[in-house]
């Protein structure tokens, strides 16, 4: 049964299938998944480049194009009478439509420093940057009250030291149009942007909405501190982006912005991954497959083996079992035809043994007197000795040393008187255990009556004999703590008063628990009984092998203590138990502190009987209890009586003062 039990526990063929498919499958999972790995991070550092490229691309097209109105702006000057007109000049001539000008152009001119005419505050605000620096201006985008209304204001001095600028009005729509015509081969990447306020001044996706709002990032970006790079951001629509950046160098802060939603960005990193982690879950899940049925066809004919083979091992005959199936496996077929061959002669040994087992007979043999046994069936399986072994007089190295001379005189009483044999005794066998056995037998006699040998059975009897002793156990011991009970001390008593005679000296020690009856009051009985068995215990555990430690009431005991000098072994073991039991106890979470009383008698001659050193010792116990709990007394007024006296005042004073250091 414990062989059934362990196999269960035991992990099945398919598990070990399936890890050695996974042992081999995990190597080139783990080698593919880093060489995905690092090509997703170099996809992923390749499509940033080509954002960050995209942008330092269009960032050179907006400056050239803001460079290209400068440039338009100055031909205006140069076409242009300005020396005697100030004020706005509005472009309708078609003659500037070939230098690619348009809007609206307005002549500031400083008069000590004072601007002449009037003019809005953007405007002068661009033409002092302009004059004060001597060199052309943009302004940022100025919101108007419509998205037609937003303006851009480009300034260019005069030069040559005049205080006049020509400042050119432009919608921020042309600067749209350069992107849309840069942003048709870029797919679905956005393109913007943003002054040095975070106003989104031209995209190229739907720029009517968005034109003069504040990029949502714009926080983000300038946090950056650099003028190029990339991070992830948001779109005024609340989508996710991968967004680089290009700060414009000719303007004020102006920085173009190319983003890619994030869905596309990674999906250029992510795929291979992807495709990597499905192809990695299909091989596994192909090997699990795999693993499946290769473990179906090679545990098919394993568990039916298994089966017969465990019941050969049992003794059983196979019925009910399905038929071993044969197998394409060369080393189970073998194994498959060396099974039935055992089950045949498993069948012809059973037709044997048969009514001999069904009498209850545990072993068969056969004895003669010039070899002695000289056949055996079922030894081994009894002892776990060879059947081989136990041949001749081997089995008798078996027999218990206390049984041995027993066996050889009744066996060779019985063969003498040519009787049966029945004799009981205990044999050593698997499990280190000695089991009883029976064993009875008679002679074989041929037709004239001569002896050819003898033959029996070996029955056991293990389960009467154990029985046997648990009715003797319980009439000489405590039910509850395991103890010795009266009977028992009183028979071990009567044998030291018999060793006294012969000059042997042992000694009594009676002693009850203090504070015991306080415990089974308040705590009641069932804590009461647990600390009984805790006492017991602790008895057990101080006292040497072969003394007899006895409880004979509800909280006293008797301990018998022989082959000891006396007194000094007497007094050491009473002040040791008065320790020992006063130690505090823990029983089901209540903290208990009891101690002990002890009354000491010897057993010194043969000329008292039990009840009169019974009597004593109660005596002794008595005065212990009279001169304050928690010591030990002796009975004896002449004999010892000044060497024990003395040695238990030594105790005393040594228990004082460990009490008193505590």
């Amino acid at each position: 049964m414990s062989s059934r039990i362990d196999a269960g526990r035991r992990v099945g063929l398919n598990i070990y299938l399936l890890a050695l498919a996974l042992a081999c499958l995990v190597p080139v999972v783990a080698v593919s998944g880093f060489a995905a790995w690092r090509t997703g991070a170099a996809y992923k550092s390749t499509a940033a480049t080509r954002l960050s490229d995209t942008a330092l691309t269009l960032a050179s097209a907006i400056e050239a194009d803001i460079e290209g109105r400068y440039t338009a702006l100055s031909t205006f000057a140069a076409l242009w009478p300005l020396t005697t007109q100030t004020g706005e000049i509005v472009l309708q001539s078609s003659r500037f439509e070939g230098i690619g000008l348009d809007g609206e152009v307005e002549i500031v001119e400083l008069d000590y420093g004072m601007p002449q005419g009037a003019h809005s505050a953007p405007v002068l605000d661009v033409a002092m940057q302009a004059i004060g620096r001597d060199r052309p201006a943009i302004s940022n985008l100025v919101p108007g009250r419509t998205a037609a209304e937003h303006r851009i204001f480009l300034a260019l001095p005069e030069g040559d030291g005049r205080q006049r600028a020509v400042v050119l009005a432009i919608t921020p729509t042309q600067l749209i149009r350069t992107l849309q015509q840069r942003n048709e081969a870029l797919g679905s990447i956005l393109v913007a942007v943003t002054d040095g306020n975070g106003r989104i001044v031209a995209r190229s996706h739907e720029p009517e909405r968005v034109i003069g709002k504040r990029a949502p990032d714009w926080e983000k970006l300038e946090a950056l501190g650099v003028n190029s790079g990339w991070f992830e951001a948001k779109t005024t629509e609340g989508q996710r982006i991968i967004l680089a950046f290009e700060k414009l160098q000719s303007t004020p802060g102006w920085t173009l912005v190319v983003g890619e939603p994030l869905d596309v960005f990674n999906a250029r990193w992510q795929d291979p991954l992807l495709g990597l982690t499905l192809g990695a879950l299909f091989a596994v899940g192909l090997a699990t497959v795999a693993a499946i049925l290769i473990g179906r066809l090679i545990l098919r004919p394993v568990r039916a083996l298994a089966a017969h083979s465990m019941a050969i091992a049992e003794g059983q005959r196979p019925v009910g079992l399905s038929a071993i199936p044969s197998s394409s496996v060369r080393e189970f077929e073998t194994l498959r035809l060396s099974v039935e061959a055992a089950e045949r002669t498993m069948r012809e040994e059973d037709r044997l043994i048969r009514t001999v087992a069904q009498a209850g007979a545990l072993m068969l043999w056969r004895w003669t007197e010039g070899d002695g046994l000289i056949w055996v069936e079922g030894w081994e399986k009894l002892t776990g000795m060879p059947d081989g072994e136990a041949l001749r007089g081997g089995w008798l190295d078996r027999v218990h040393a206390d049984d041995r001379r027993r066996v050889r005189d009744v066996a060779g009483g019985q063969v003498q008187k040519r009787a049966l044999i029945d004799v009981e005794f205990r044999v050593f066998v698997d499990g280190g255990r000695w089991l009883w056995v029976r064993g009875r037998g008679g002679p074989v006699c041929d037709d004239s009556g001569k002896v050819l040998q003898w033959a029996g059975v070996l029955e056991d009897i293990d389960a009467r004999k154990q029985g046997e002793a648990q009715i003797a156990h319980m009439a000489h011991h405590d039910a509850l703590t395991g103890l010795g009970n009266r009977i028992l001390l009183r028979a071990r008593l009567e044998q030291a008063i018999e060793e006294a005679a012969s000059g042997q000296v042992s000694a009594i020690l009676s002693m009850d628990l203090d504070r015991f009856k306080q415990v089974n009051d308040t705590l009641g009985h069932p804590v009461g009984d647990a600390l009984l068995c805790a006492v017991a215990e602790r008895l057990r555990a101080t006292i040497r092998e072969g003394d007899l430690v006895a409880r004979i009431g509800g909280d006293e005991f008797a301990i018998i203590q022989t082959g000891a000098a006396q007194p000094e072994a007497a007094a050491t073991l009473a002040h040791r138990l008065v320790e020992v039991i006063g130690a505090p106890y823990e029983i089901d979470g209540h903290a208990i502190d009891i101690g002990t009383s002890i009354g000491i008698t010897f057993i010194a001659t043969a000329d008292i009987d039990a009840d009169e050193y019974l009597s004593r010792a109660d005596k002794a116990l008595y005065y212990a209890k009279q001169d304050g709990r928690g010591r030990a007394t002796l009975y004896e007024e002449g004999y010892m009586m000044d060497e024990i006296n003395r040695l238990l005042a030594k105790f005393d004073k040594l228990r004082l003062r460990h009490r008193d250091a505590a």
